[in-house]
């Protein structure tokens, strides 16, 4: 589970962050419910569910690119996540006057497949890249720390230190040298595919595994349909396109299976009855985009991570009730899993908390192009009007989170 992101030099954001880094733990400011009454403004860890909040053009949307885009540097390499997706190249992706682009992430992790991992642990991973003459982009340095204890220096340990291609990885229980011949794909893929590698391994294994959600845009960035594979899918794709595929496939694979999730779906979208043998192509309209949705949220292996913007997108408020109840019922179920996304309906905050909503604001300062995020949950004001009762969807409506 990601528990903060730092963001430097990329796109609208100079240096910004969501939620705690290891040098907040290991400072002791990340939020224990006594630096508030303090004065002090707490740190918030990410936590399981996340609501991403603010105007139009606020960076909401380019930062769940900036998710996307450390995904796909671990998975295909910096240069080609510079230009897949719509990005428009390095040069462009870098902030104005940069000559670095920097990610610093803190992760807290569970031992799901390795018995020689404890059982939760926590990671910190930092790279950076930077552009030849030509602007193409490479790795200068990646470094990833393990421990168990958060709050103690000496607790964690380097098993990851690589810089212009050259350094050390932990490969069993012994550091070895390690050199990486071509500097525009990341030590962390290379050494994370190793067994021996086990914390880079479930690092690697994590970070390819997050899920950005587009099922409202069910077509591709050149405005035609995805070309889809014959027969059954384990996994829905981005844009929810082969869900018969996926139908197939849990209808073959598991028919036990199969039937009380088609069960439990009919229960939250009667409708769902009438169409479940014979879905249509298009899945604009709200209650078949409500269906997908469903469908990844059991998906019987979870992912770590689910970026959504805009889920209540044409929902009528009743199926925003059942999305927003299915999203706290997926991260109770799997408590190293989280979900965040974007929405402008203050209605589906009504059963959040403050700290687990997020403001996205476009600096009003000289560097009018930079972005401010800030924790709900920062907010002296705000926390005591939700522990006298007031829901954060009438306090959003209420203009508290507008300056």
């Amino acid at each position: 589970m990601l528990l903060g992101i730092r963001i430097k030099n990329a796109k609208l954001f100079l240096d910004d962050r969501a939620g705690a880094l290891l040098e907040d733990f290991l400072s002791g400011h990340v939020s224990n419910g006594q630096s508030m009454s303090a004065g002090i403004s707490p740190i918030i860890p990410l936590t399981n569910l996340n609501a991403i909040i603010g105007r139009n053009q606020s960076g909401k949307s380019s930062f769940f690119d900036c998710l996307s885009f450390v995904s796909d540097c671990v998975t295909k390499g910096c240069a080609e996540a510079s230009v897949i997706r719509g990005r428009p190249g390095f040069s462009r992706l870098l902030s104005a006057g940069a000559d670095r682009m920097e990610f610093d992430l803190m992760f807290l992790m569970s031992n799901g497949h390795n018995p020689t991992l404890p059982d939760e642990y926590y990671l910190s991973y930092r790279f950076s890249l930077i552009p030849d003459h030509n602007g193409k982009p490479s790795y200068d340095s990646e470094m990833v720390r393990y421990g168990i204890n958060p709050q103690k220096e000496d607790n964690f340990a380097t098993v990851l230190d690589i810089h212009k291609g050259k350094g050390r990885v932990m490969f069993g229980e012994m550091m070895i040298d390690a050199s990486i011949m071509d500097p525009g794909h990341s030590a962390l893929r290379s050494y994370g595919n190793i067994l021996q590698c086990a914390v880079l391994n479930a690092l690697q294994r994590e970070i390819t595994r997050w899920f950005f959600c587009r099922f409202s845009n069910p077509k591709g960035n050149n405005g035609t349909k995805q070309q889809i594979a014959p027969g059954g899918h384990k996994h829905l794709n981005s844009d929810g396109s082969n869900v018969k595929n996926v139908l197939q496939y849990l209808e073959n694979e598991d028919p036990h299976f199969y039937r009380r999730l088609m069960e439990r779906i009919e229960e939250k979208i009667p409708a769902v009855g009438k169409v479940k043998d014979k879905l249509p192509d298009d899945f604009r309209d709200s209650p078949n985009r409500l269906f997908l949705y469903l469908l990844l949220l059991h998906d019987p292996m979870p992912r770590p991570l689910i970026c959504v913007e805009t889920p209540d997108l044409e929902l009528y408020h009743d199926m925003v009730d059942v999305l927003s109840a299915e999203f706290r019922d997926y991260t109770i179920r799997n408590p190293y899993s989280q979900i965040i996304f974007s929405t402008h309906n203050p209605y589906i905050l009504e059963a959040m908390s403050p700290k687990e909503v997020w403001i996205f604001k476009r600096a009003e300062h000289e560097d009018a192009d930079s972005v401010d995020i800030r924790c709900a949950g920062a907010d002296p004001i705000v926390s005591e009007m939700y522990q006298q009762g007031v829901g954060m969807g009438a306090i959003w409506y209420s203009g508290h989170f507008d300056d």
